[in-house]
């Protein structure tokens, strides 16, 4: 088995993975769901702040480019107003960037954008 970089083999032996590192392992909730006592005794467990708009403006970049912020500089202004009204996630406004400018999609735009930009959950837990 390759190591994640592809430079190197692994031999796994007797179903057993052999490593010179320790991995690290990254799970999220989004507060979706409780992890039992148990199991968060043994991690580190870590809140993320809400991003502000130059942060997202980082991650948009990051992501889709320069021409990707540009053409996304209204739908991050719009993620940011309905933000209050539910919870979002930063990877609804990059797909809802993409596929709006995407040079393929001939369909309603605004239509897409609303469906892609759906509350992963309501102010009032609904």
């Amino acid at each position: 088995m390759l190591t994640h970089d592809g430079t190197q083999t692994v031999p796994i032996i007797g179903g057993k993975v052999t490593c010179a590192e320790f991995p690290l392992v990254i799970i999220t909730s989004n507060g979706e769901r409780d992890f039992p006592p148990a199991f968060r005794r043994r991690c580190l467990q870590l809140e993320l702040q809400v991003p502000s708009r130059d942060r997202l403006e980082a991650i948009v970049r990051a992501h889709l480019g320069d021409d990707g912020l540009e053409q996304g500089g209204n739908l991050i202004d719009l993620f940011i107003s309905r933000r209050s009204g539910g919870d979002l996630a930063t990877d609804q406004l990059l797909n809802a960037i993409f596929l709006a400018f995407h040079e393929e999609w001939a369909g309603d735009k605004e239509r897409l954008i609303r469906s892609v930009l759906q509350y992963l959950t309501s102010v009032d837990g609904q």
